[in-house]
């Protein structure tokens, strides 16, 4: 596909040229041959654009060096650029509509017009697979399951009794989703496990990374909202409710009853403290430690997290107290002599 063919497909950008390349795959800046559309959308990367073999870079206006032998085009949004153009020149290659012979699937379970259910998978009593869905191998789905359609399931996946999925949902390898919720009472004779009853909830569009779970509701639900997206190694806890068009990094941890308004976006290894609100809009930054309600637009970051610039100046004020120190002993040693 040309250059400026691909142009045309992205949002809100421009082909400038000089010259049209036939593009054939997307590469990093600096690893590119000329056959190969590359992204700026990291600043960083910029030193490469002199060097990059590139046959064609997707970056902002204000980014196109002066001189260049390769084409461009100009998009405001180069991030998105690559994700529309990875899709066009990668489509997704999806097996035919099958259902495994060694899968086993109860009387019971519908499944939708034109799924694929692997080899090996298990589908429960009165579980409903929606027209279009993947099923990989090695999946289990217990009793009681509606799952959407045009859904995908990657293979190790489990799928707890009553559990909702709905349509146009990703939910990668080893994922568990409706596990029971860490919910005990300790006594003197021992700890008492407190049965969950509740239900597990995932909306629209919602991406699962590999080998996260997603507890159920205690008595009443866990819900993820809509095109919400969540990373690889994440816990979600019973109760929990995520707002739509989320994002949330991997190792993060939910506690129970944790709220997140829509479009949070949180960062790698963050800990929720749980029963507590994250107003929409807000951002909490990598190993974050979260406690207490967060107003809407917040920018966090920290343990205890805190407003980020006020964090911020507390790391760069820990790293100088060593030098504090040496000068106040050096004060206190004139002060002696004196």
């Amino acid at each position: 596909m040309r250059a400026s063919e691909i142009a045309k497909t992205l949002t809100d950008c421009e082909f400038l040229g000089p010259d049209d390349p036939e593009i054939s795959a997307v590469s990093g800046i600096a690893e590119a041959g000329s056959a190969d559309i590359a992204f700026l959308h990291n600043r960083s990367y910029k030193k490469f654009l002199a060097e990059t073999g590139a046959g064609c870079v997707v970056m902002r206006r204000e980014d196109i060096p002066e001189s260049r032998d390769f084409a461009v085009i100009v998009s405001s949004n180069p991030h998105l650029s690559m994700a529309q153009t990875v899709k066009l020149l990668y489509p997704e290659l999806l097996p035919a509509p099958s259902i495994s012979s060694d899968a086993r699937i109860h009387p019971s379970a519908k499944i939708g017009k034109g799924a694929s259910i692997g080899a090996f998978s298990a589908i429960g009593e009165k579980t409903c697979i929606g027209d279009g869905t993947i099923v990989a191998e090695n999946v289990t789905i217990g009793a009681d399951v509606t799952i959407g359609a045009r859904c995908r399931l990657y293979p190790g996946v489990t799928i707890y009794p009553k559990t909702t999925i709905g349509n146009d949902c990703i939910i990668h390898a080893g994922t568990v989703l409706g596990s029971d919720g860490f919910g005990f009472a300790p006594s003197p004779d021992g700890i008492l496990k407190v049965i969950q009853v509740g239900r597990t909830v995932i909306e629209d569009e919602v991406e699962i990374g590999a080998n996260s779970a997603v507890d159920r509701g205690s008595f009443g639900e866990t819900r993820i909202g809509r095109g919400t997206k969540i990373d690889n190694l994440v816990q979600v806890g019973h109760n929990c409710r995520i707002g739509k068009y989320c994002l949330i990094a991997a190792q993060t941890g939910l506690a129970g009853s944790t709220v997140l308004g829509d479009r949070v976006m949180v960062g790698g290894q963050v800990g929720f403290a749980g029963h507590q609100t994250i107003g929409d809009g807000s951002t909490i930054l990598a190993k974050s430690g979260v406690a207490g309600e967060i107003p809407p637009k917040s920018k966090l970051f920290g343990i205890p997290a805190k407003p980020s610039r006020e964090a911020h100046r507390d790391v760069l004020l820990i790293s100088r107290l060593d030098e504090l120190f040496k000068r106040l002993r050096q004060l206190e040693k004139l002060l002696e002599e004196k």
